[in-house]
């Protein structure tokens, strides 16, 4: 099973908490690790809307803080709204490279969910305060 990994409000615990210049937010992002637990075993595939002008700084930030990173990592080049982004990620870069393998989107936006649903990808939102002790099947 490949996990598509949504970044805020998924993997950073405590998006809702912003600050500038963004360096600082990245600096301040929490991640939640008993979801990078969960995930080691996995090839996971980070989706983000975040702008691709972060993608290392943010990269960087998760493996100081969780000794882990994603074997894929996908950032918002295209200026695009998060589904809309997200969904021409899953066809320029995803689908070409691993169209028929088991797909589960772990995603935050209702929109993103809806886009994934079109290519019959399952999707999953980790509510407030949520804790998981296996990865949805």
């Amino acid at each position: 099973m490949i996990i598509l990994l949504d970044l805020n409000y998924t993997l950073v615990a405590n998006s809702e908490e912003k600050q500038r210049p963004f360096t600082k937010q990245i600096a301040a992002e929490k991640y939640r690790q008993w979801l990078v637990e969960l995930l080691k075993p996995h090839h996971v595939i980070l989706m983000t809307a975040r702008p691709a002008m972060h993608k290392e700084a943010t990269l960087a930030s998760i493996e100081v803080k969780t000794g882990w990173l994603p074997q894929e990592a996908h950032f918002n080049s295209f200026g695009l709204a998060p589904p809309l982004a997200k969904e021409r990620m899953l066809q320029a870069y995803v689908l070409p490279k691993h169209g028929g393998e088991n797909f589960l989107a772990i995603e935050s936006n209702p929109r993103t969910h809806s886009m994934y649903a079109k290519y019959g990808i399952r999707s999953v939102k980790i509510e407030l305060g949520e804790i998981w002790n296996n990865l949805p099947e």
